[in-house]
């Protein structure tokens, strides 16, 4: 039963979590790159 629970529990923060991130509007952009920064 506690197993259980404990599982329903975490499962369920990191749903709410991925909720919460997903509509994001800044989630799927990169910053603009510096005029002096090279890729490694």
């Amino acid at each position: 039963m506690i197993d259980t629970l404990s599982l329903l529990i975490s499962h369920g923060v990191i749903l709410l979590a991925a909720w919460r991130l997903l509509p994001r509007a800044d989630l799927d952009r990169d910053p603009p790159a510096e005029e002096g920064a090279r890729d490694a």
